[in-house]
């Protein structure tokens, strides 16, 4: 990636706000693939990649300092707007509950005020999550857009305020806003703070003999619902191509997996045997039973469905994490 603006010839840029982030690096890759000029706006340095992908270019942006950033709206001119950027873990999010509100909700009025200084016709899509409606009975689930938001952490709360922003900016910005909700997504390269990844990671270090083939572990028996971040960020583009303004719409695959069962599916890829530790202090505060959302809506305006397997997945994201324990 890129630091300097450039005068690209490439038609349709689009801006990806969290485009360094983990959604955020396979978004940026699939649109490039459509050939678009991706402006990459991130408040974390610049990754040094190899090779460099002339359709993509990176502004060190951090959205709660907006001085300058209706400026670079203006000269990149994007036509679409992705913001994914934000605080997107819900156990870290208690611990620093003010902090999450203002990089989410802060955040985003500063990016959509700019936006509308700038007069551009841009379409945004915002970000939210399946966690907006908490803690449902099992029987009511899977869970539709017609649900109300119930949010059960600092994170989820943000999101929904976050919801609520883009319907009031939707009267003053010229291009559309859709909103999508969606559910968890995995994939190679997830920070460790994150379920799956953690265990893929623990593994892997357990493998090698770099710690004691013992696995720490929080709370096995919830269920989420589970989509590999590829098809997800698929999912996106089809929302900002195809979505109503005033809609919101979930993203999911519709299946619960028990946590316990994601756990036995990576162990039973491994080739150790690991003792599983259960610790306390990996419990969230507030932490949500079942959590399974209905997709429907989406798919019949779309046709989008989830491509990978779980299994495939998993396999994945372990190898992923015993190829960077290698290095």
């Amino acid at each position: 990636m890129q630091n300097q603006l450039k005068d690209g010839t490439m038609n349709d840029p689009v801006a990806v706000t969290g485009g360094a982030g983990f959604a955020g690096r396979y978004l940026v890759n699939l649109l490039a693939a459509e050939n678009r000029c991706v402006h990459v706006l991130d408040r974390s340095p610049a990754p040094v990649e190899e090779p460099v992908d002339a359709r993509i270019t990176f502004h060190r942006t951090d959205l709660n300092e907006p001085s300058g950033l209706a400026d670079l709206l203006a000269r990149i001119n994007p036509v679409e707007i992705y913001h994914l950027a934000g605080i997107a873990n819900v156990k870290n999010s208690w611990d620093g509950e003010a902090h999450t509100y203002v990089v989410n909700v802060i955040g985003e009025v500063n990016l959509l005020s700019a936006l509308r200084s700038t007069g551009l016709k841009a379409d945004v899509l915002v970000v939210s999550s399946g966690e907006v409606y908490g803690q449902v009975p099992e029987e009511l689930q899977p869970i539709r857009e017609t649900r109300p938001p119930d949010p059960r952490s600092p994170y989820a709360a943000s999101k929904v305020c976050q919801e609520i922003i883009a319907r009031q900016y939707a009267r003053q910005i010229k291009g559309r806003i859709i909103v999508v909700r969606p559910f968890n997504h995995i994939g190679p390269g997830q920070h460790p703070s994150f379920v799956t990844s953690d265990f893929a990671r623990q593994i892997s270090m357990a493998e090698r003999g770099m710690i004691e083939p013992v696995l720490k572990v929080g709370n096995l028996s919830a269920y989420r619902d589970f989509t590999d971040v590829r098809d997800m960020v698929r999912g996106y583009v089809m929302a900002m191509r195809s979505g109503q303004p005033g809609q919101v719409y979930n993203i999911c695959s519709g299946t619960t997996y028990q946590i316990r069962h994601i756990l036995n599916l990576l162990l039973e890829i491994s080739s150790t045997d690991i003792e599983i530790v259960i610790e306390p202090e990996k419990f969230r505060p507030a932490d949500i039973p079942i959590l399974c959302g209905s997709s429907e809506q989406f798919r019949r305006l779309t046709g989008w469905k989830p491509g990978m397997r779980i299994e495939e997945t998993l396999g994945e994201i372990l190898n992923d994490w015993r190829n960077r324990i290698d290095c």
